[in-house]
């Protein structure tokens, strides 16, 4: 257990990140026509269903990154439908709460069906939240540089830099603030803990490990597909490549920002900082960001459910389970 003021320390951290997110959201309220925001929320209509329903294939090819953190003796006995489910649940706790992306991942491993045991189970988590790293990152440096030539020569909409810089020097306060120094101890536990099971699954099992970084890079390229669709329903048509930077520079920003719940602010703002970034109109990105924030939170409130319907299965099968147990005898019949 932490000490006192670690733990001071750490919910200090936690509410000054939640005042910023909410102050930037009210900012951003006043800074933008909300008329121009609702117009544009209103042009998604329908599309918005698709947008909240095309982020099963994200899950599908995440929870083949997950497979393949198995050894393959071991991966059969999970079906992909059970990774699936904790992959949803993970990452709303991960959404939900300020647990550094760790609180997810421990979820995961323990509400894994016990065919195989608990090492087995923390490894492949490890391992799967090791490759889905790697994957942020070779997706990130080969997404900037795709983009990185035409992102220069966009030109840029005229009274909006200010905005794009208090933007990005939110973000990286923020980023920096949140990566605080629990978190790096609760990782270094688990390395501590499983880092030579670790090691010897990535020395026998290359393959593998290989494969599990490629679903998970695929998984991050998919969100440019979502990016490109949202921005049509806004009326903002927009190249593969443009589409392709939206996502490289989201998931950058959120690279930095992980510890603000339900991205409460960073969303919507880490958005119009983008768009300006990218000469889009900074109130369609506010737009963007609402519309984004939208499916978060559906999938996340999905997560939630999931979550107390595997506790309470859990609850009532050792109930049932105790009360199946013989009875013994008393001794003073």
């Amino acid at each position: 257990m932490g000490s006192p003021t670690a733990t001071g320390t750490m919910r200090t951290s936690h509410k000054i990140l939640l005042a910023l997110g909410t102050l930037g959201l009210g900012f951003l309220a006043w800074r933008f026509d909300t008329n121009v925001v609702r117009v544009g929320l209103a042009q998604v209509g329908w599309g918005l269903a698709l947008v909240i329903g095309q982020e099963i294939v994200a899950h599908l090819l995440n929870a083949l990154g997950w497979r393949f953190a198995f050894a393959r003796a071991d991966a059969g006995a999970f079906s992909l439908g059970e990774l699936v489910r904790l992959r949803v649940v993970g990452d709303a706790i991960n959404y939900l709460t300020p647990t550094a992306t760790l609180g997810g991942e421990v979820a995961r491993a323990t509400m894994l069906d016990d065919r195989r045991g608990a090492d087995v189970r923390t490894v492949s988590v490890i391992v799967a939240k090791s490759t889905q790293t790697l994957a942020q990152a070779l997706f990130i440096t080969a997404g900037l540089a795709l983009v990185a030539g035409q992102w220069i020569v966009l030109p840029v909409a005229p009274g909006l830099p200010w905005v794009a810089g208090v933007g990005a020097a939110c973000i990286v306060f923020m980023g920096l603030l949140g990566r605080s120094r629990w978190a790096a101890l609760a990782s270094a536990a688990w390395r501590r803990a499983f880092g030579a099971q670790v090691l010897g699954f990535v020395r026998g099992h290359k393959g593998r490990v290989a494969l599990s970084t490629l679903m998970f890079a695929l998984g991050y390229a998919w969100g440019a597909f979502e990016a490109y669709w949202i921005c049509r329903f806004l009326l903002i048509p927009v190249p593969v490549a443009t589409a392709l930077a939206i996502e490289v520079l989201s998931i950058t920003v959120d690279g930095f920002l992980f510890m603000v719940p339900a991205k409460i602010g960073t969303q919507e703002g880490g958005k119009v900082v983008i768009f300006a970034a990218l000469g889009l109109p900074a109130s369609l990105g506010f737009a963007f960001g609402v519309i984004r924030h939208i499916r978060e939170l559906a999938w996340a409130g999905l997560g939630l459910l999931l979550c107390y319907a595997a506790v309470g299965r859990e609850g009532l099968d050792l109930r049932r389970a105790t009360r199946s147990q013989p009875r013994a005898e008393s001794p003073l019949r």
